[in-house]
């Protein structure tokens, strides 16, 4: 298998501010001049420039990385003894070096490229910090993954039988070998059952190789600005401008994000913005990942699909940065690490809300639900079903519907006998919510109260204050148009785009404008800082609640007051 080498991030250390009374000025300059050759892959003239800064004469606040960097050059070259000797020199003259899993994992990979695969794995052990579990499992996967001879693969797994990781190589290996014999496959079963082998697992490919190039950056959160990467599908070579774009999501996000810059700027926070055109190539998401201006990134918005999305969280998961997925409702990707966050509340959250509030204003057991051919409309009625079920109410109806009125009207229960408490609606046809009201009007059911996604309902067209108290919708993202800051971002917005705001502008305003002020403020201790208090006030849409969960759990729910929408607390 192809090695990607591996590409190293700029170690900010704020070194003109220090004053180094041991070491001579010249010293330094080589010093930041071959991290510099290094980020840039000049690793032959970095390794000049580092060897005199690796003696033990020279003591300076850089000198464990020095030694480091001189280390992760090599091994880039390929030449691990020398990497080994000055990595082991590392570890015995700084023995208390903060980063010092770092160059075990890096003496971990030098023994497992030579085949020492006992002193690879020993050094790997030491690593406690659960962090790096995804990284060695990576860089377990490169060097054992590497192996073509199936006898010398079996003979490693007996040798380290308690390896996971190495289990699972030689199953992908039996499974996938035209020559595999029976107790080939039998010793496969049983390395399955031992180690409770998913068939997710066995299918994985193998890894690209060593994911954790570089320690984490020392004095990341003190360099004055922050790097947000946008990893959007703008998809540049489809870039049109006489014709709008079915992406036009994306550049409407990224525009409000211009806007959160301008504002954060004049709040002392400064921006840098760093785009990328992303889809669902997990090739081209691996070769940003290996980009070191990503590297440098503090704040990582999206991607939008699974493929990249999975290769960029892998990186983050294990780097001192964090990563906002703005769109997604998946609760399960927040699985990938605690660095991540989602802006949206999960579909799980919002049909709870939905539930609870609905059992205050229709407390009657029985509910009817609808819902469209979507795949996410499905989702949200399941699940609401299942939040049904959980507090003791009935379902006595669930129907997929077609959005119109003589289908619906031959299809929808007339509820002769038992009538609903209340209607639950999810659809993503924005005919269906008046269509089906239509329909229950037309069943005497003129007071039952409906909830639905507000996608049930074409806003723009439909007359939705005529149903008044009786309807209750699910919106994320509800704009309060009457809101004095929301009328001075669309005129913004205006003069410098000559455009006005879709909703994705307000979203990409609001999440930029909040986690830069976090981030500003709470640094690496942005977790604890969401935690403090629900952000309600100062945002376009309806504000931040992260206290118990990653998921963004600010009420969904919006209600009519008589005159227009607002939420519900």
């Amino acid at each position: 298998m192809r090695f990607s080498v591996i590409l190293i991030i700029l170690i900010c250390l704020g070194l003109n501010n220090l004053s180094f009374a041991q070491s001579p000025a010249q010293n330094e300059t080589k010093y930041k001049a071959a991290v510099s050759d290094i980020k840039q892959g000049r690793y032959n003239v970095a390794l000049e420039k580092l060897a005199p800064l690796t003696n033990a004469s020279v003591q300076a606040p850089y000198s464990a990385y020095a030694h480091y960097y001189y280390g992760l050059a090599t091994y880039n070259l390929k030449r691990y003894r020398e990497s080994k000797q000055m990595l082991l020199q590392l570890v015995s003259r700084y023995p208390a070096w903060n980063k010092i899993n770092d160059a075990y994992y890096l003496l971990g990979a030098d023994h497992l490229a030579t085949e020492q695969y006992k002193e690879g794995l020993g050094f790997l052990q030491r690593i406690k910090d659960s962090s790096y579990n995804k990284d060695i499992q990576g860089l377990k996967q490169h060097y054992f993954g590497e192996i073509t001879d199936l006898a010398k693969l079996k003979e490693i797994q007996k040798q380290f039988p308690d390896d996971r990781d190495i289990a699972i190589e030689l199953i992908q290996f039996i499974e996938r070998s035209p020559t595999s014999t029976k107790t080939d496959d039998m010793q496969a079963d049983q390395l399955i059952a031992q180690f409770k082998v998913s068939s997710k697992e066995k299918n994985s490919t193998t890894a690209d190789g060593p994911q954790k190039s570089i320690p984490k950056r020392a004095n990341q959160w003190e360099k004055g600005y922050l790097n947000v990467s946008v990893m959007l599908p703008f998809r540049l070579d489809e870039f049109s401008s006489s014709k709008r774009r079915s992406n036009q999501f994306a550049y409407d996000y990224y525009l409000g994000l211009v806007q959160a810059k301008q504002q954060l700027e004049t709040e002392g926070v400064k921006v840098n913005l760093w785009a990328y055109d992303v889809s669902n190539d997990d090739k081209s998401m691996k070769a940003i990942a290996g980009n070191a201006d990503f590297q440098q990134s503090d704040l990582v918005i999206g991607p939008l699909y699974p493929g990249t999305f999975d290769v960029a969280a892998r990186y983050v998961a294990g780097a001192d940065m964090f990563m906002l997925n703005p769109l997604s409702t998946d609760a399960n990707l927040l699985t990938h690490g605690n660095n991540m966050f989602l802006a949206h509340p999960s579909i799980p959250f919002q049909v709870q809300k939905a539930a609870e509030w609905m059992r205050t204003v229709a407390p009657g057991p029985s509910v009817a639900i609808y819902y469209g051919n979507n795949a996410k409309d499905s989702v949200m009625a399941f699940a609401y079903a299942n939040e049904v079920k959980a507090r003791g109410g009935k379902v006595i109806e669930m129907l997929k519907i077609i959005s119109e009125r003589e289908w619906l009207e031959g299809k929808v229960s007339s509820f002769a006998t038992v009538k609903p408490s209340h209607v639950a609606l999810f659809a993503s046809d924005g005919n269906a919510g008046s269509a089906l009201i239509e329909v229950l009007n037309a069943r005497t059911l003129t007071t039952v109260p409906v909830v639905a996604n507000s996608a049930s309902f074409n806003l723009q067209q439909s007359r939705l204050g005529k149903y008044g108290s009786r309807l209750y919708l699910i919106e994320t993202d509800y704009v309060d148009r009457e809101k004095e800051k929301v009328r001075e971002f669309q005129k913004a917005y205006w003069t410098q785009t000559n455009t006005f705001p879709s909703s994705y502008s307000y979203q990409g305003y609001d999440q930029l404008l909040f986690f830069g002020r976090m981030l500003s403020k709470y640094k690496d201790g942005l977790k604890k800082g969401l935690e403090m208090r629900k952000y309600d006030d100062d945002y376009l849409l309806s504000g931040f609640d992260f206290t118990k969960s990653r998921e963004n759990q600010i009420s969904p729910l919006l209600k009519y007051s008589g005159t227009k929408w607002v939420p519900v607390r």
